[in-house]
């Protein structure tokens, strides 16, 4: 699939078929485009994690507050499922856009848009049947704008700069978190407000990506064609012709699994364990995310560093699913908020040393420069299935002993980690 150079004058709205190769690496990215790019993601997360960890379980909470973990556990995974269809049909058709404004930027644009509409949705539903419609589109309509995120990296970024973007996108994701957290605090317990006004930043900072993104273009001619093939493709890499892809797919989905049974019930945990309530657990979540995204971010400055003049990824994996797991154990068994808040500053120390090198490693692993929507989406499968495997099987740990186990749960996910680390070790061709 041949693409064109973004600045090539374009006649009636379609490039020119000249340009370079798709296995071309594209030139140095300025300091503009890494501020809007970094921006974009950092709108995105902090529209939807927070919904995710906080306001969807308030919600919940409200609409059933007699069976919340059951239903949340139901919304989530319906809402997973969608994701998982949704985001690599996008991925897929993002390769093959003809338009004028590029190959990324409709999708882009379409996916902020409709993702503020389904969080006005979400805020309003009535019942549950309402808020699993609203948070499964929701997932949708966010995938969409995802499908259009994630190959920006790959398409514009040389490797001489891969490490610095990626470590900057990589923190977005707790940055997010740890910035719609302190939305929450100060707008509860206004819910509306707590999801609507991270809906129009999100907005903003794609608007602000939009205007600046020097997009890739796809002639007419160039178009591959899309039969019934291509479409059980979108979800699927040969294994055996890409093994390091596969290993890389599933370590991240394994490590992923672990990191949602600490974050996804984390609000219930501390409402059960220490006896918040609705009013006050908005505040006591802000804190324990804040002090994870500090260490995050500590952490990835340092070990991202480390890992660049080391020329090494796979132990900086290794390490931090070690750490994460240690920060499971402590978070089961924490007898006060205080051992919970040192085991969540543990736990970002891991987060941000797996961050540092994560999305450079799944840079270097892809196929296909010229599939790089589709193949970026299914490696997004291995982040998307862990929210919908832990709800599913957190009942079956819930039940242990007296019903309500976190700890079980938690050390579940410790072990699922380690293995995932395991897993990232067969990768060959990146040290």
């Amino acid at each position: 699939m041949d693409t064109v150079d973004p600045a090539t004058p374009a006649t009636g709205g379609i490039a020119a078929l000249a340009g370079p190769a798709p296995s071309a690496q594209p030139p140095r990215v300025g300091a503009g485009f890494i501020v809007a790019l970094t921006g974009a993601y950092f709108g995105t997360w902090l529209a939807l994690l927070p919904a995710i960890q906080i306001t969807l379980a308030l919600r919940v909470q409200q609409i059933a507050p007699d069976d919340k973990a059951a239903v949340l556990s139901m919304v989530l995974a319906v809402g997973a499922v969608v994701a998982l269809l949704g985001q690599n049909v996008f991925g897929l058709l993002s390769d093959r856009t003809t338009s004028r404004f590029g190959m990324r930027r409709p999708w882009i644009a379409l996916g902020a848009m409709s993702g503020a509409v389904s969080l006005v949705l979400l805020a309003t539903a009535a019942n549950t049947g309402m808020l699993v419609f609203a948070w499964a589109l929701t997932q949708l309509t966010f995938n969409i704008l995802l499908a259009g995120l994630n190959p920006v990296i790959p398409d514009q970024v040389p490797p001489s700069q891969l490490g610095r973007v990626t470590a900057l996108a990589g923190l977005t994701t707790q940055l997010g978190v740890a910035g719609g957290a302190f939305l929450v605090q100060a707008l509860l317990p206004n819910l509306t407000a707590a999801l609507l006004i991270p809906a129009l930043l999100c907005l903003v900072g794609s608007g602000v990506l939009l205007r600046v993104l020097p997009d890739r273009r796809l002639a007419q001619a160039r178009r591959a064609p899309l039969t019934w093939r291509t479409w059980l493709r979108a979800y699927w890499v040969n294994p055996r012709k890409e093994p390091d892809f596969a290993w890389a797919w599933l370590s991240r989905f394994l490590v992923g699994f672990g990191n949602v049974t600490l974050s996804s019930y984390q609000t219930y945990f501390l409402m059960d364990r220490f006896g918040y309530d609705e009013d006050a657990i908005g505040g006591v979540v802000f804190k324990a995310l804040l002090v994870n995204a500090v260490c995050v971010v500590l952490a990835s400055v340092v070990f991202g560093a480390l890992s660049d003049r080391l020329r090494r990824r796979k132990p900086f994996v290794l390490l931090s699913a070690v750490v994460l797991a240690l920060a499971h154990v402590m978070a089961a068994f924490a007898p006060s908020l205080g051992w919970y808040l040192v085991a969540t500053a543990i736990a970002g120390i891991a987060g941000g040393c797996y961050l540092a090198v994560d999305l450079a490693l799944v840079a270097e692993v892809l196929p296909s420069r010229a599939d790089t929507g589709k193949d970026m989406s299914v490696f997004h499968l291995a982040q998307v299935l862990p929210q919908s495997v832990a709800p599913a099987v957190a009942p079956l740990f819930l039940a242990i002993g007296d019903g309500e186990n976190y700890a079980a749960f938690f050390l579940g996910g410790a072990v699922v980690g380690l293995i995932g680390a395991v897993c990232n070790q067969r990768i060959r061709s990146v040290r």
